[in-house]
């Protein structure tokens, strides 16, 4: 399974058709669909009350998988976060998914219950950086609709895991009082380096406790 690359929201967070009206009405398509997919009744600006994939912030993950499951993505996934401590892992959820190509979570590696810390959706659009960047446009109006109290934030740079800065990245995000976050990312990588990593670019839209944003910062 090929893996999306994950990094701090903060401090970096369909193959063009026959025309550009074809791909907007694409791309204006799936937007309905991811966001009516996160949206919860209430509207509220608390990460807990949305859903991907019909996970929220705040389940077990053993209502998906199995302990030994857990265990053996996280022992998998560790590599790609040598550089922080082991408080947290990452656990990809293999399904066939409906909006999403692939869906991974961030638990407590010491946690009986593997609470959710984080969760995230990708979209692959390898094929099409287009398709990704009017996702990340459009997909952002519409949290600025819901979080509309959030700290905004809105950025472009270099990926830092790659030293030649070839691979970019797109992130806006929307930090509530409580300092959660809910942001969407593009990453394009530069094609070697993903071709070697087995990664993917894509669109991701990720939903993430004040916990583990501190634990990407190293705090």
């Amino acid at each position: 399974m090929k893996h999306i690359t994950n990094y701090n929201y903060l401090e970096i967070l369909t193959h063009i058709g026959h025309s550009g009206k074809v791909l907007f009405m694409r791309v204006f398509i799936t937007v309905l669909v991811l966001i009516f997919s996160l949206q919860s009744s209430t509207k509220a600006e608390d990460i807990r009350d949305f859903q991907i994939e019909g996970i929220s912030i705040g389940d077990s993950l053993l209502d998906h998988m199995t302990k030994q499951e857990i265990l053996n993505e996280i022992e998998k996934n560790k590599y790609m976060y040598e550089y922080l401590s082991d408080k947290f892992g990452e656990v990809y959820i293999y399904k066939d998914f409906e909006k999403y190509d692939t869906v991974s979570v961030f638990v407590k590696t010491n946690d009986k219950k593997f609470i959710i810390y984080r969760i995230s959706g990708n979209v692959d659009t390898t094929e099409d950086m287009n398709k990704c960047y009017a996702l990340i446009d459009e997909v952002s109006q519409e949290l600025s609709k819901i979080f509309i109290n959030a700290k905004k934030n809105e950025f472009s740079d270099n990926h830092p895991v790659d030293e030649t800065g070839r691979s970019k990245s797109k992130t806006i995000s929307f930090k509530n009082k409580s300092g959660d976050i809910a942001g969407v990312q593009c990453n394009d990588f530069e094609e070697s380096l993903r071709k070697k990593n087995n990664w993917i670019d894509a669109f991701t839209i990720a939903l993430l406790k004040k916990e583990i944003e501190d634990w990407f910062d190293g705090k």
